[in-house]
């Protein structure tokens, strides 16, 4: 057992409150009002424990609006 602080802020995407976090516990991200999830979009994190230590995985999403999106080149 073991408890995860509040995982890195990720731009435009919403967190609960900071707290502690239980290993196991999943957390849901959602991308803030007028920003879109950006593939991958699992949009997940999960606390878990790594050996001795216990880490967030790692998340991939990220929160874009039209103004964020790639130009073609």
């Amino acid at each position: 057992t073991g408890f995860c602080g509040p995982p890195k802020s990720n731009p435009h995407a919403s967190l609960g409150l900071p707290r502690q976090y239980l290993v196991g516990q999943v957390l849901h991200i959602k991308c803030q009002s007028g920003y879109d999830k950006r593939p991958p979009t699992s949009g997940t994190l999960t606390c878990k424990k790594e050996g001795d230590k216990v880490i967030w995985t790692s998340l991939d999403m990220q929160c874009t609006n039209e103004s964020d999106k790639w130009l073609p080149q």
